[in-house]
């Protein structure tokens, strides 16, 4: 593995056909949970929406985009990459996109991977910036739902049975990936352990095309490492980055407040840690559900969670349309924090690659114009700041 080397193209044809079939499978799951629910009833519910509130909701949705790549950017910016701010901002609001069209929401960072390699990003530098940044995410959002567990009582007081050992496995699952993403960052002991487990593979000779790049693949996770670690040590940056992750989601969690008073639902502003504690709760239990988006498991889990706290809100007189009203607020945050986040990231994506073909273009002109310098041409082309790359 030559440690220069771009990627791939992660959007071949095949990749781009299995999009479209994971969009149409996340599709046919949202109605699936709807159709399971009574469908005229949560109609009904929905025709006495306030729009005004769905504004503000969608406003707190559109702020956690705003907001969301400003992590990336402060560590692009920490290790001095050669790289624009506005383009780092792009790379970063296309995640959303990719994750949510990919099963286990893996399709984010190997496109950004890609996307900083066309800025002439090298790999091992963008992969310890993602591998940080991916670490900052996580750790936010188990932090979030965690909160939730203060209020676990409130929060399944309704629900159904076959609820609880869902939330048990999630937790347990999510709590074990932050612990294995941190490490893979910081412990010499699971890089050596997965060269050996490579070097292992080798031995077969189905494996044996990766014989030669093994030493590459060492060097990578070295670097990887070290890349990883020196932005730890840039504690302020850091810090400032987990902050700007925690505006974020407290905007995107904070949506579903607005959702429940666009209901008519008497919350008031002593509930609003609850709803937004409830949101995050509801997502993370069902996040190791392998579709894209989870789709299916955070409709019904969303569903539950609000029932829960409608009742808690506004008592059991609501008892008789409490199901109704909590699938109608799950519809319209799930359409505002899901669907509509995925069409505004693919815009950003379309975007990216008008950016990267215009840049081609005069990185083509320029060798046309100085056929002796191809060196000069791609400098030219690619110099986005006056900032010296780091080189390792």
């Amino acid at each position: 593995m030559k440690n220069n080397e771009p990627p791939k193209n992660p959007l071949n044809g095949k990749k781009i056909a299995l999009f479209i079939l994971y969009i149409t499978i996340a599709l046919l799951l949202f109605f699936t949970v709807l159709s399971m629910n009574d469908l005229p009833a949560i109609g009904k519910q929905l025709q006495s929406v306030d729009f005004r509130y769905v504004l503000l909701a969608v406003l707190m949705v559109l702020l956690y985009l705003a907001t969301y790549p400003l992590s990336l950017c402060i560590l692009t910016k920490a290790r001095k990459c050669n790289i624009k701010m506005s383009t780092t901002y792009t790379i970063a609001m296309t995640e959303h996109f990719f994750n949510g069209i990919t099963p286990l929401a893996t399709g984010g960072q190997p496109f950004q991977a890609h996307a900083f390699s066309k800025s002439k990003i090298k790999i091992s530098e963008s992969t310890g910036l993602l591998l940080t940044n991916l670490i900052i995410y996580m750790f936010v959002t188990t932090g979030f739902s965690f909160l939730g567990l203060f209020f676990f009582d409130t929060l399944t007081a309704s629900a159904d049975p076959w609820w609880i050992p869902i939330i048990i496995a999630g937790y347990v699952l999510n709590f074990l990936m932050c612990l294995f993403i941190a490490s893979l960052g910081a412990s010499s002991r699971i890089r050596n352990g997965l060269v050996r487990f490579i070097c292992f593979l080798c031995k077969f000779r189905i494996f044996k095309w990766v014989r030669p790049k093994v030493d590459g693949i060492k060097t990578y996770f070295e670097q990887v490492q070290a890349a990883f670690d020196d932005l730890l040590k840039k504690k302020k940056q850091f810090v400032i980055a987990v902050i700007t992750k925690i505006i974020s989601f407290t905007f995107l969690y904070s949506s579903s407040f607005f959702i429940l008073l666009s209901m008519d639902i008497p919350a008031t502003a002593s509930h609003h840690f609850l709803t937004l504690a409830g949101t995050s709760f509801a997502v993370t239990a069902v996040g190791f559900i392998p579709t894209p988006g989870a789709s299916g498991g955070v409709e019904g889990s969303a569903g539950q969670v609000f029932k829960s706290i409608i009742v808690f809100i506004a008592g059991e007189s609501i008892l008789a349309t409490v199901s109704a009203v909590a699938n109608g607020v799950m519809l319209i945050w799930r359409l505002i924090s899901y669907y509509v986040v995925m069409f505004i990231s693919l815009m950003f994506y379309i975007g990216l690659e008008i950016y990267h073909k215009r840049r081609a273009k005069k990185r083509k002109a320029l060798r046309a114009q100085f056929p002796d310098s191809e060196e000069f041409a791609d400098t030219m082309d690619f110099s986005d700041t006056q900032d010296t790359q780091r080189t390792e």
